[in-house]
């Protein structure tokens, strides 16, 4: 045990982002995410193109929320062009959506570091968005329960 005279103040930048992230987290095939100012139909529409570009063969069903954005006309028009098939949770049961705790280890990771700016904090986050997607671990107690005959997705 040690002990200072003074008192010592750390101070953690703040870096604010202006943008919103949407993130597909793969079981198979490849997770992406993307960036938008906000969430809205057509952030989603690009967002569901990305996820086609990254997946090209294949059938593509994404779990997602009740969000008016998800359930737009436009949203839907253009997932069934390129054949990605929603399937929405409940309201109020995010447990059922296996990128949850992905979310919830990333803010983990990300929480103490310090980012020189926005494109610093962009990066990491999407290069831990990334590595974390990797792990099928994460939608373990969903696959379990909604798909209890797969042996192995990995």
């Amino acid at each position: 045990m040690w002990s200072y005279d003074r008192t010592i103040t750390l101070e953690k930048p703040l870096v604010t982002a202006p943008w919103r992230s949407f993130g597909f987290y793969a079981l198979t095939g490849k997770s992406t995410i993307s960036f938008g100012k906000r969430i809205n139909k057509e952030t989603v529409c690009d967002a569901l193109e990305v996820i086609r570009e990254q997946n090209p063969v294949g059938r593509i069903l994404l779990v997602a929320d009740n969000y008016g954005s998800h359930h737009a006309k436009l949203t839907q028009q253009r997932a069934d062009e390129l054949g990605i098939e929603f399937v929405f949770i409940p309201p109020y049961s995010p447990i059922l959506n296996a990128i949850e705790p992905l979310w919830k280890s990333l803010k983990r990771d990300i929480s103490p570091e310090i980012y020189e700016n926005e494109d610093h904090f962009r990066e990491f986050l999407t290069e831990t968005f990334l590595q974390l997607s990797h792990r099928v671990s994460f939608a373990a107690d969903w696959i379990e329960t909604f798909l209890p005959n797969i042996q192995r997705l990995r």
